[in-house]
């Protein structure tokens, strides 16, 4: 086609079956199979019609048990490691054989089942790289050219036909790997657009995305300083009321605040200007004051936090992330924890690898939604769930700080018994 660059009729034709994937191949030869068998019940049918009494019926059934036989074989005994190209091509010189003994006990040159090679070798051709449907092709014509000196008849008459079905047999090949490699050709370029269109759009998603949230960052700050102004010189002039919608407002200050400092890491993150700097850092001042800035909101649910391990050891991480990232994991510990439970910080000294954990007794996890954690925007959706807040930006940019660090985090969960989300960070050697 005009609009496929620099591709002209033999690059479509050299292209056609380069591409085909070993599940297609499957595909292909599910319906081989299928094919196989109606054509065999088709055939035993044909035989028993008042048209076909002329025909030597015995050669037909050997052909077709043996057929039948031969397709057990080929399709549910064969080990699983023949597959794909080479097994496809196999089948073709095989089902080619087959034909040519069932177009000799047919009439030859004259049979009118000669269109059975066009069948193959347009399969051939259009799922098969050039190497393979030469072979197949060249095999099939020397069958057609020899079988004119075993007809019955004038050899003239009988090699003009073979010729012809072989020009024939040629022009539906050139023309069958013509259109499949067109449509591949077609099929390729249309994907590229559209990868390079999304790739386009994600980025320009990304920096509005980036924008937008630095451009109301310096507003939120704004909006938080004056409630605090508000709170630490007009505190007693305001009525219980009024106190109250300060709290509340100020309250969605911060979350928009904490939601606008998400949003800007995601687009760092997928920007890849996320930076970290590692450096070595002990776990237990980290530890006591991310526990002690998240003890109010589990005092205000009576659930009880504690930590516990080898939490002297020092790790090789960016303080002010790794702050970030148990914040995050004992906030959503705290979150999805009902009353009365528990939320556990433990430490443990692996190797050459700090291991943190942070383990509640809460709703637990399903193991479906255990696969989509990690994803931007997920939240877990359930009855017990639906009350919490959350942005589903938190694990996100978790995993990703844990990765930038060079550690890894992984997750266990049970419906209805907790959750335990543990990360590994390398660990600083004194």
């Amino acid at each position: 086609m005009s609009d496929l660059p620099n591709k002209s009729v033999f690059s479509s034709f050299l292209y056609a079956g380069q591409t085909v994937s070993e599940e297609r191949y499957k595909r292909f030869e599910r319906l081989t199979e299928i094919f196989t068998w109606a054509a065999l019940i088709l055939g035993v049918i044909i035989v028993q019609l008042p048209f076909a009494e002329n025909l030597n019926e015995n050669p037909i059934y050997i052909l077709i048990g043996v057929t039948a036989a031969s397709s057990i074989i080929w399709y549910h005994l064969l080990p699983k490691k023949l597959s794909g190209r080479k097994r496809s091509f196999l089948y073709g010189l095989i089902t080619t054989i087959f034909t040519a003994y069932l177009v000799h006990i047919t009439g030859g040159s004259q049979s009118y089942l000669i269109f059975l090679y066009f069948l193959i070798s347009l399969r051939v051709g259009m799922t098969l790289p050039l190497a393979y449907t030469l072979v197949s092709v060249f095999l099939i014509a020397a069958l057609i050219i020899a079988e004119a000196f075993f007809t019955a008849g004038l050899l003239n008459t009988n090699l003009s036909l073979a010729l012809l079905h072989t020009v024939g047999l040629s022009l539906v090949v050139f023309l069958g790997r013509f259109y499949a490699g067109e449509a591949l050709l077609n099929k390729e370029k249309e994907e590229k657009t559209i990868l390079e269109k999304e790739k386009t759009l994600g980025k320009l998603k990304d920096e509005f995305v980036f924008v937008i949230s630095k451009e109301l960052k310096q507003p939120t700050i704004a909006i938080k300083g004056y409630i605090d102004k508000i709170f630490s010189e007009y505190i007693s002039g305001l009525n219980r009321e009024s106190k109250e919608l300060l709290e509340l407002t100020g309250a969605n200050a911060n979350r928009l605040s904490s939601l606008l400092d998400d949003l800007l890491d995601v687009s760092k993150i997928e920007k890849e200007g996320l930076k970290v700097e590692v450096r070595d850092v002990v776990l237990a001042p980290i530890v006591s004051e991310v526990l002690s800035n998240q003890f109010f909101d589990a005092k205000t649910k009576r659930i009880s936090i504690s930590e516990q391990g080898d939490l002297d050891v020092a790790v090789n991480a960016d303080q002010d992330r790794l702050k970030e990232v148990l914040t995050n994991l004992v906030s959503n510990a705290i979150k999805y924890t009902p009353e009365g439970g528990k939320v556990v910080l433990t430490v443990k000294n692996e190797g050459e690898f700090a291991k943190v954990s942070v383990a509640d007794n809460g709703f637990g996890i399903s193991d479906e939604d255990q696969k989509h954690l990690f994803e931007k925007f997920y939240r877990v959706e359930n009855e017990r769930t639906k009350s919490v807040k959350g942005s589903g930006l938190g694990l996100f940019i978790t995993k990703n700080l844990i990765e930038k660090m060079g550690g890894e985090i992984t997750v266990q969960s049970k419906l209805g018994q907790g959750t335990a989300f543990s990360f590994k960070l390398p660990r600083y050697r004194w």
